[in-house]
């Protein structure tokens, strides 16, 4: 399914005269008002209600990082992941702010972690290629990696 899967002209001008009818000027929110309407479409509504929030977090090492392309090394990576299972990390803290269940999807980080609440373990492999060298997955891993992605989703409650 893809956004476009989503089209409903109708409901689509019915959250927009909503957003419009506000006592604020049109379009101040910004991607607020963007994100209002793309949620009233996924759930098909004109007055949606998150039920159940998730937030998920999925981590990978990518192999173009040995290049030194981004900030940090690859192998900051599985102690990121610590730390957002342990709450420590901002994303942490606001999801228990907010009463949004955590989940972190470990999909390729060079790293084998024990088993424990709130990770869930798809590693399609240790990392992707590097970019420079040929392509980061093989056609096969991405659909893979694509199916595994939707699955989750759609599985969390």
């Amino acid at each position: 399914m893809t956004l476009s899967d989503l089209s409903d002209a109708a409901l689509r001008q019915a959250l927009q005269t909503k957003l419009d009818q506000k006592t604020k000027p049109l379009g101040s929110l910004g991607g607020l008002e963007a994100l209002a309407l793309q949620l009233g479409e996924i759930l098909g509504s004109d007055a949606p209600q998150l039920v159940q929030p998730q937030l998920v977090v999925f981590a990978g090492d990518h192999g173009l990082a040995a290049r030194g392309v981004s900030a940090y090394p690859s192998d900051v990576t599985w102690q990121m992941v610590e730390n957002f299972l342990a709450g420590g990390a901002c994303v942490s803290v606001l999801a228990r702010q907010h009463g949004i269940a955590l989940t972190v999807v470990d999909c390729g980080v060079r790293h084998d972690f024990a088993p424990r609440p709130g990770l869930l373990d798809y590693k399609i492999a240790y990392g992707t290629g590097d970019t420079v060298e040929g392509p980061a997955m093989d056609a096969l891993d991405c659909e893979r990696a694509i199916a595994q992605g939707r699955a989750i989703v759609k599985g969390l409650p």
